[in-house]
C-alpha cells in the first residue's frame, strides 16, 4: 500500500506466518477503502463526535454494500447484501466485553456504549457473527476480524468494523490462554483503532498486537514498534520485515504512539486512576523532621506504573520511577500538622493519589491537643473523630470511605474504624482486642473494661465481644486490597 491510497482498511491474511518470534493465529484484515465522505475535524483537530457502538446484533444485522457509514449499515467490505449473525455468547459475556472495551478506551473522552445511536454520527463495531456473513471471499473464514484503514486522512467517517465475535465462542483457544472474553474486547479495539489510522504493533500488551498475551491490553502510550503481522518476510501491505518488525504503514514510521495519536482525534478522558496505598505513617502519626514515608501503587493495567510523586503540604519533594515507593520528607519541617500526599500515574498518565495529616511536635494526650476541633486523640494520634465524614464511628460499606482506611463489620453493623490499645478510645467507644493480641480497633459502645462504656445490646453501637475482633479486622483489610 502507498500512502496515496486515501483510506485503507485494515487487513491482515490469514495465511501461515514466518516468524522469527512466535506469534498467534492472526487476527484480523486490513482493507484499503478509499473514502468519499470528508473527514470533518474541528478547530481544534478532534473528530467531533465521540461515541462507538458495540452491536451485539441482536435479531441479526442487515449489511449492506457501498461507502462506509455506520448510520445506515453500509460498508465497502460486504461482497453484497447479507446479514450478521447475531452474538451468539451470553448476556454475562456481553456485559463483561463491553466493560473491558469501556475500559479499554477510559484514557480518552471516548463514550462507549451498547446503545443504538440511531442516524446520529458514530462509530460502530459490529461484535457477533462469523466472517463469512460479509460474503466477501478476499475474507478468510479464519479471519477473526476486519476493518477500513484510512491512510488519506485521519479517520473513517462513521466507520463501521467488524469483531467476527462467534468464531472467537467457537474457537476458544485459537489466541492462546487468554480468556474469550477479553480476546473478543481486544478485537473490538483494534478495528475501530484501524479505522483512526492506527496499525499492528509488537507490543504484546497492546490491543493492536497478533502476539498471545494473557490478561487486558491497552494502547500503548510512548513509541511502540509496528509489526507483529509478518507474513513472508513483508508486512500486510507489502512492507519489508526485520523479524516481525515493520515500518507503520500510513506514516512510514518505525513506531506509531496510539495514545498521543487517539488522543489528539478525541482528548483525554478520566482514565482508569491507579490505587495508591500510604502504608507509614498513617494519619494522626506523631512524627519527626525527615520521616520516612511507604507507599503501594497497584493498577488494573500490566504496563509499569508511570511515576510516583510525593508531596508534603502541596510541595513536590520526590519523583521515583519504580518501586518499592520508598520517599523522606525534608528535616527541615516545622512543629505542627502536615499534609503527606503521594501521586501515582499509570502508563497512560492517569493519575491516583492518597493522603495522610502526620504531626511534628509532642503526641496528643487528649482532644484538645489537636488542631482541628473535631479531631479526637487516639495513641497520641489526632484522627478524625465522630461526626466526621469517614470519622471514626461513622457508617461506612468500604475502607475507602473512612479515613483511616478501614471498615469493620460486627455482621451487622459497619463503621469506621481505628488502631488502638485498651484504655485509649473516646467516650461511647471500647478498643476491642483479640485474644493474644496487642492492639485492637475502636469501636461503638464496645466495654474494654477501662470503665464508662456500655449501651443496650443489639442496638446500632451495641456491646460486642472481642470475639468477633478477627472477622472485624480480615474485613477491613480485604477491602483495602
Amino acid at each position: 500500500m502507498t500512502r496515496s491510497l486515501g483510506v485503507v482498511a485494515a487487513l491482515c491474511l490469514a495465511s501461515p506466518a514466518f516468524a522469527e518470534t512466535p506469534r498467534e493465529t492472526p487476527r484480523d484484515m486490513m482493507i484499503p477503502e478509499v473514502s468519499t465522505r470528508p473527514q470533518v475535524l474541528t478547530p481544534a483537530g478532534q473528530i467531533p463526535y465521540n461515541t462507538i457502538f458495540l452491536n451485539k446484533c441482536a435479531g441479526g444485522c442487515p449489511i449492506r454494500p457501498g461507502t462506509t457509514d455506520s448510520r445506515t449499515d453500509r460498508t465497502s467490505l460486504a461482497g453484497g447484501t447479507s446479514t450478521v449473525r447475531a452474538f451468539k455468547g451470553t448476556d454475562a459475556q456481553w456485559q463483561t466485553i463491553l466493560a473491558c472495551v469501556k475500559d479499554t478506551f477510559s484514557v480518552f473522552n471516548i463514550n462507549v456504549t451498547d446503545v443504538d445511536p440511531g442516524s446520529a454520527d458514530h462509530f460502530e463495531i459490529m461484535v457477533a457473527g462469523y466472517s463469512s456473513d460479509l460474503a466477501n471471499s478476499s475474507i478468510g473464514n479464519n479471519t477473526y476480524g476486519v476493518s477500513p484503514f484510512p491512510c488519506g486522512g485521519s479517520y473513517i467517517p462513521d466507520a463501521l468494523v467488524f469483531d467476527f465475535a462467534n468464531q472467537f465462542i467457537d474457537n476458544p483457544g485459537a489466541f492462546g490462554n487468554n480468556a474469550v472474553e477479553e480476546e473478543i474486547c481486544a478485537t473490538a479495539a483494534q478495528e475501530i483503532a484501524h479505522a483512526f489510522t492506527l496499525d499492528h504493533v509488537v507490543v504484546n500488551s497492546d490491543p493492536m498486537t497478533y502476539f498471545q498475551y494473557v490478561g487486558r491490553r491497552w494502547f500503548t502510550k510512548g513509541p511502540a514498534q509496528c509489526g507483529s503481522d509478518c507474513v513472508g518476510g513483508q508486512g500486510p501491505f507489502g512492507q519489508t520485515c526485520t523479524g516481525n518488525s515493520h515500518s507503520c504503514a500510513c506514516s512510514g514510521q518505525q513506531t506509531q504512539d496510539s495514545v498521543a495519536l487517539m488522543t489528539s482525534l478525541f482528548g483525554a478522558g478520566p482514565g482508569t486512576p491507579p490505587t495508591i496505598t500510604i502504608t507509614n505513617p498513617k494519619t494522626g502519626d506523631n512524627v519527626v523532621p525527615g520521616f520516612p514515608v511507604g507507599a503501594v501503587v497497584t493498577d488494573n493495567s500490566p504496563a509499569p506504573i508511570g511515576n510516583v510523586e510525593l508531596r508534603i503540604d502541596g510541595t513536590l519533594i520526590d519523583t521515583q520511577m519504580r518501586g518499592p515507593y520508598a520517599f523522606n520528607s525534608p528535616t527541615t519541617l516545622g512543629n505542627g500538622t502536615h499534609k503527606v500526599e503521594v501521586t501515582g500515574y499509570d502508563a497512560q498518565g492517569t493519575p491516583g493519589k492518597s493522603t495522610v495529616e502526620v504531626v511534628i511536635g509532642p503526641p496528643c494526650t487528649k482532644p484538645s491537643d489537636c488542631s482541628n476541633n473535631t479531631d479526637t486523640c487516639i495513641g497520641g494520634r489526632c484522627v478524625p473523630g465522630p461526626g466526621v465524614q469517614g470519622g471514626l464511628g461513622m457508617a461506612c460499606t468500604d475502607s475507602t470511605q473512612c479515613a483511616s482506611g478501614q471498615c469493620g463489620s460486627d455482621g451487622k453493623n459497619m463503621y469506621c474504624v481505628e488502631e488502638c490499645t485498651k484504655g485509649q478510645c473516646p467516650s461511647g467507644f471500647g478498643c476491642l482486642i483479640d485474644t493474644g493480641m496487642t492492639t485492637g480497633v475502636c469501636w461503638p459502645g464496645a466495654d474494654d473494661g477501662s470503665g464508662g462504656c456500655s449501651t443496650t445490646t443489639g442496638a446500632p453501637g451495641a456491646a460486642i465481644s472481642s470475639g468477633l475482633l478477627f472477622a472485624l479486622l480480615v474485613f477491613s483489610r480485604r477491602r483495602r486490597t
